[in-house]
């Protein structure tokens, strides 16, 4: 009697060690499959910064908003990219992939799996029978057996996506109108003005994604941040006077109008962007400095212009050379009040009509409206209006 007892504790031991180790396989299956999830939804963020530096424009200044416009949608690009590689480890989202940093730089995955724990026979109570005659809420377990469902793994995970630190240099030592030469990040060349510079397999591994313990605590707001070293804040929907242009002026002219009501603030290196004037960063090819300033350099006051006029549904690039390919390439004689003109490589603002361009110009100066005879021409750009916009 004895030895059946102990047989009979031994075998219901058995059972819950092998019970839990089930349960444990799962975890760690869930854990396994959500840290896939995190990193790919950082990924879509990770590439978009990645080309932006190889067309030579500073990574840091890239943000969620230029990969997922609207995060509220069903289904976005970092959503999906989750959800294929849950999908690929055996577990499915379970609720929203929410980003977190001014940014969006930081992305959170919770998920489940597929596979489950069963309710053995003694575990069934007079409705899951009824449930499992009918086949409501069973799942098959890792040994083929299909039965109620006890419980699934379950996990959360963080990533974050890291950039290299990146400066643009300029070998002529001059600040004309920000004429850059070289892009580096993390001392790699990885853009070149002439053609040239390391290859992607080279630069991805300078930005990288990792696993970390919680969100960001910076919220993400969907808003293109002011600066390249701010936040993601309050858009200044309004001129420097408080008031605000005509909305029902054709696109083009409302560009015109957004970028003039700035006229008079400070020109700001590295500063300002779609939501408005900001601070900028240390330093400018010169050695100038517009880390103290608040205000706008010549790419951040076209941003800001294309954003306000397109009712934030345009962000452009935030440097001359993502702008420089954002639109349609016109020639001199084909511009037209809201295009974007580019008297050399390293320099923009938006032609206002009658020969003549509102700019952010240079350190020292504020922002004008000044001729363009005598700047030279490199390029002009046609931003397509939003949809239903003239």
């Amino acid at each position: 009697m004895i030895m059946l007892v102990a047989m009979l504790c031994a075998a219901g031991l058995a059972l819950t060690a092998l019970r839990v180790a089930r349960a444990n396989d799962l975890r760690s299956a869930a854990q396994t499959a959500a840290d896939a999830a995190a990193v790919a939804a950082v990924t879509p963020l990770r590439d978009a910064a990645l080309a932006a530096a190889r067309a030579g424009e500073p990574p840091d200044l890239v943000g969620l908003w230029s990969v997922a416009p609207d995060t509220g949608a069903a289904d976005t690009p970092y959503a999906r990219a989750a959800r294929r590689y849950a999908a690929a480890d055996g577990a499915v989202l379970t609720g929203k992939v929410t980003p977190s940093g001014a940014r969006g730089q930081t992305m959170k995955a919770s998920v489940r799996t597929r596979g489950c724990v069963i309710k053995e026979d003694g575990e069934l109570t007079d409705r899951d029978r009824d449930d499992l005659a009918h086949r409501r809420n069973v799942c098959t377990d890792a040994r083929g057996r299909t039965g109620i469902v006890k419980g699934h793994g379950t996990a959360t995970a963080v990533a974050e996506l890291r950039l290299p630190e990146c400066r643009h240099v300029n070998h002529g030592g001059t600040d004309a109108e920000a004429n850059y030469d070289e892009l580096r990040c993390d001392g790699v060349t990885v853009w070149r003005q002439n053609g040239g510079g390391a290859p992607r397999s080279r630069i991805i591994r300078l930005f990288k994604i990792r696993l970390v313990a919680k969100e960001d605590p910076t919220p993400y707001t969907g808003t293109p941040f002011s600066g390249i070293d701010g936040g993601g804040g309050t858009v200044q929907n309004h001129c420097k006077n408080g008031r605000t242009p005509d909305p029902g002026l054709p696109f083009g002219e409302r560009v015109v109008a957004w970028a003039q009501c700035w006229i008079g603030t400070p020109y700001s290196w590295g500063g300002g962007g779609a939501s408005g004037p900001g601070t900028g960063i240390c330093c400018s090819p010169g050695g100038y400095s517009g880390a103290n300033t608040v205000g706008f350099d010549c790419s951040g006051l076209t941003q800001y212009a294309v954003y306000q006029a397109s009712r934030g549904r345009i962000t452009l690039p935030r440097t001359t050379y993502g702008q420089v390919n954002a639109g349609l390439r016109v020639s001199a004689g084909e511009l037209r009040p809201g295009d974007l003109i580019l008297p050399n490589p390293g320099h923009v603002a938006v032609y206002a009509g009658n020969g003549q361009m509102v700019e952010a110009p240079r350190t020292g100066e504020t922002v004008r409206v000044a001729p363009i005879a005598g700047r030279g021409f490199y390029a002009g750009v046609r931003i397509t209006p939003p949809a239903g916009d003239r």
